[in-house]
This record gives structure tokens, C-alpha cells and sequence, in this order.
């Protein structure tokens, strides 16, 4: 009899014990869920890009990685009942674009591997010590225990999180995100993907004939000093403005520059806008090499260009960033202000047709009082949007514009109209076309005494074919003569583009 009574009191001890030890847990591992899916979220920076890692309850491993407003990358990474949150959340361009431009720094991998292993440390380190936390304070709050059954359980909230996390880190894939599910906009990718492909095919083409880009000009140089100039009597007596526009951030288009700076041996260049293609401070940066050009670049921003370019721009010592008064260069004064849509934070044009006209009659009615505060006419009138320009046919000599990506000689009243076309062609969408777009600008030749236009040397250079078509368009008569100086292969129908 008492030998069955110690029995079942032995079994109810044993089974009180493994209550009270599963409501321990249950409470351990409650308070540790709920103090890391609660405080666990951080934000940490990874050379320039900040992200922020949280940790949320799950049937599965996955890792789900969201890129707002383009929407999110799935994919089953790892064991264990834990969900990885990661979400893009800003990008500093100014950090990214020291490790980028002028050329990309040779540890940025080393250091973007460095730092993202700190990060994944400290991110870690916080889970572990929010699960121990969160143990010990529901613990504490539901049953007041003494400190060593308080400490018991706080340590035993660590290891079980530590656990959790060392069997996602041993059991990691990144592989998994070559085949990963997508959601939102960026279900586009796999699209996007072969279209860049093809982007890049047409890149590397380019590449490989990129070298025929100085021969080439160095021939038309030498072609072009063969051909006599209206009105000039020798080299000597004329000045040379190499007009280009729209470069779009393309690198290539700025290769394409500089070698006509440097064979043609001009005097200026004048840039009428969309340097950029976003207006961001990186693509900016990516411009730097200007500064080595050799000779004062004039520039006049565009629709695609923003404040931020504007004022980077400023701090290369031979440009000069046109706003809205007449400058002087190498006794040429030439009179400009920024696109209205350089001062905007958004790349898109006017909302209606209306607003446009009225922000492009305000920076008319800007230079026109400009225009008549000055002294004298300027030489050179350069905006980037064509309608501005031809508001002052007749006043100024020379009027410059760009934005259409069409290059244009053509005579208004007293005033020659000239627009080089896309320098850049077109930028990235012109590789997007099925017909190839011309890299093209203009030399313009003036009097070197009284800077009257003498003529207008159109140059077109076909990237993926190699070859130039240039024609020389003396502007002395009242009707252009046009002389061709060399052709070869004349570039394909362009089709209508979107600037």
C-alpha cells in the first residue's frame, strides 16, 4: 500500500516538474520570438546601400529580398523555422560613386565583402542578446522567479536563438537565388535579363571597333585640312567650336569627344545637355574625365540633367555651367540658362501641354532680359530645347539646341540654328533600337576676327559599322553649300525616338 502511494506521487512530481518545464519553455522561447521579431529589425550600411535584416517565424527557410517599388526575390535558402527579411532601403550615390568613378577602386570587393560580413556578425549578435532579453522579462513578469532561475532562462533564450541562427548560417544556399520567385514589378526580370544580353552583345561589339574611332578621325583631320574655307584665307584666321549634345551618360560618347578635341584642336566645346541620363551624382562623377579634355567646355544643362549635376560640373576647373548671364571665352560671348526641368527632381517632361509652354516661356522671357541687359549681342545662344532657341532668330548670330537626338543646320532671319544630334546616340535606348543611331556633332568654324559664321563640318560616326559620314556645309551664302569631306557606308533610317 505504501510502496503504490510513493509511486504515484513519484509519477506526479515527474509529471508536475514536465509541466512547469514546458511552461518554462514555452514562456523561454515565447518571450524570445517575441523580443526578436519586435526589436530585431536594424539598418546597416554596405558601402553606400543600407539595408534592413529582420528575422520573422516561418514554416520554411527562405530569404526574401525586397527592392521597393520594384518588388520583392524569393527563394527556399536554408533550414530551420525562420524567415530572412532583407529590404533595400535607400542608397547614398555619393558613397557608390567613390568606389566607381573615375575608376573603380581595386578593394571594392574585398571591402564590400569585409563589411557585409560585419554586418551579418553585428545583426547576429543583436538576435542572440534580444532573445536572451526577451526569455528573462516574460519569464520574470509571469512567474517572478528567483535570479538564478532568471538568469537560467535568459541563457537558455540565447542558446536556443544562437541554434536557430547556426543552423541558417551552416545551412545557407545562395545558389538558390539563380532560380528565385518573383513578385511585383520585377517579374519583368527574366525579360529584362535577355534584353540586356542583346544590350551587351551590341556594347561588346562596339568595343571591339572602338579602336577604328581615333584612325578614322585622325583621316577626316587630315581629309579636312585639305578643303579650303569661305572667307578664310588661312588655317590660321579661323576658330573652331565643336558643338555636341545628348551624350546620355554614355562613356563612349566622351571617347568620342575627347578625339575630336584633341585631332580637330578646337578652341571650345559647347555642350547643349542631357549629359545625363538620370540627373544622378554618380553618372555626374562618370563625366570627371572632362576636366582632361584640354580646352573650356561650355555647358548648358538639359531635361535629363539635375542640380546635383549642375553644381559637380561647376567644380571641374574648365567648365563653365551656363546660367543665364553672357560669358565671355577665348573672345567668343555666348549667352545660355539650364532646361526648366534641370531644377526638377523628376525626370518626366510637363504634366500638360500648357505647363511646358509656360516654363519654356519663362526661361525665353529670363534670357531675353539677359539679352538686352548686355552690352552687345553675344555670339552664341545655347539652350537645350530647340522652341527657346528659335525665339531668338534674328537677334543672336548663332543659335544652339539639342533634346530632339536630329542634327539640324538651318537658317532663320539673320541666325544659323545648328543641333548636333545625340553625341552619346541616344545613350542606352540607342542600343535598344533595331537601326543603329549615329554618334554625331558639329564643328563649327568662325571668323577669328569678328567670330561670323564661316561653316559647319556635320560628323557622324557609326559605332558598330566603323565608319564616318561628314559634310561640310559653308555657311557664307544664304543657301549652305554642303561639301562632302569623306563618306563611307551612310548610316541607316533612324527611326523616330523619344529624346
Amino acid at each position: 500500500m505504501l510502496r503504490g502511494q510513493a509511486g504515484r506521487r513519484l509519477v506526479n512530481f515527474i509529471r508536475t516538474k514536465w509541466r512547469l518545464f514546458l511552461i518554462e519553455t514555452l514562456m523561454v522561447v515565447a518571450g524570445a520570438v517575441l523580443f526578436v521579431v519586435a526589436f530585431g529589425p536594424d539598418v546597416y550600411e554596405v558601402q553606400g546601400a543600407y539595408f534592413k535584416g529582420e528575422l520573422r517565424p516561418a514554416l520554411g527557410g527562405r530569404t526574401v529580398l525586397e527592392i521597393p517599388p520594384l518588388g520583392s526575390l524569393i527563394a527556399d535558402t536554408h533550414l530551420g523555422p525562420v524567415e530572412l527579411h532583407i529590404t533595400l532601403q535607400n542608397i547614398r550615390p555619393d558613397a557608390l560613386g567613390e568606389n566607381l568613378y573615375p575608376k573603380v577602386d581595386p578593394n571594392l570587393f574585398r571591402d564590400l565583402e569585409a563589411k557585409s560580413r560585419w554586418a551579418v556578425a553585428a545583426f547576429i549578435a543583436k538576435q542572440i542578446a534580444l532573445g536572451g532579453l526577451g526569455a528573462a522579462v516574460l519569464f520574470w513578469v509571469l512567474v517572478r522567479p528567483s535570479w538564478k532561475r532568471l538568469c537560467r532562462a535568459g541563457i537558455f533564450g540565447m542558446l536556443l536563438v544562437g541554434l536557430v541562427l547556426g543552423v541558417v548560417l551552416y545551412t545557407y544556399d545562395r545558389s538558390a537565388f539563380r532560380e528565385p520567385e518573383y513578385h511585383g514589378i520585377i517579374a519583368a526580370t527574366p525579360r529584362v535579363m535577355h534584353t540586356a544580353d542583346e544590350l551587351m552583345s551590341k556594347l561588346q561589339d562596339f568595343q571591339e571597333k572602338s579602336d577604328l574611332l581615333v584612325r578614322n578621325i585622325q583621316a577626316l583631320f587630315e581629309q579636312a585640312q585639305r578643303l579650303p574655307l569661305l572667307g578664310a584665307t588661312a588655317e590660321e584666321s579661323t576658330r573652331r567650336v565643336l558643338i555636341v549634345s545628348d551624350i546620355h551618360n554614355n562613356p563612349f560618347g566622351l571617347d568620342f569627344v575627347e578625339s575630336l578635341v584633341r585631332h580637330f584642336r578646337v578652341d571650345m566645346v559647347l555642350d547643349a545637355g542631357d549629359l545625363t541620363d538620370f540627373g544622378s551624382p554618380v553618372e555626374a562623377q562618370a563625366a570627371a574625365k572632362i576636366s582632361g579634355f584640354g580646352a573650356p567646355y561650355i555647358f548648358t544643362p538639359g531635361n535629363h540633367d539635375s542640380p546635383e549635376v549642375m553644381s559637380f560640373m561647376r567644380k571641374l576647373s574648365n567648365v563653365h555651367v551656363l546660367g543665364g548671364q553672357v560669358i565671355n571665352v577665348r573672345g567668343i560671348s555666348i549667352l545660355g540658362s539650364p532646361d526648366p526641368w534641370a531644377w526638377e527632381k523628376k525626370l518626366a517632361a510637363a504634366d500638360t501641354p500648357e505647363q511646358e509652354e509656360l516654363m519654356l516661356q519663362q526661361q525665353t522671357d529670363g534670357l531675353r532680359a539677359a539679352l538686352q541687359a548686355a552690352e552687345a549681342a553675344p555670339d552664341i545662344l545655347m539652350v537645350h530645347h530647340p522652341a527657346v532657341a528659335r525665339e531668338f532668330a534674328g537677334e543672336v548670330p548663332i543659335l544652339i539646341s539639342g533634346h530632339t537626338h536630329r542634327v539640324l543646320v538651318e537658317q532663320l532671319d539673320d541666325s544659323w540654328h545648328l543641333n548636333p544630334g545625340s553625341t552619346g546616340a541616344a545613350g542606352l535606348r540607342g542600343l535598344q533600337t533595331t537601326s543603329e543611331i549615329p554618334y554625331s556633332a558639329i564643328i563649327l568654324h568662325l571668323n577669328g576676327t569678328d567670330q561670323a559664321v564661316v561653316a559647319a563640318d556635320v560628323i557622324k560616326y557609326n559605332a558598330l559599322s566603323g565608319s564616318f559620314t561628314v559634310e561640310r556645309r559653308l555657311l557664307g551664302h544664304p543657301e549652305p553649300e554642303a561639301t562632302p569631306v569623306m563618306e563611307t557606308e551612310p548610316p541607316a533610317p533612324r527611326p523616330a525616338l523619344s529624346p
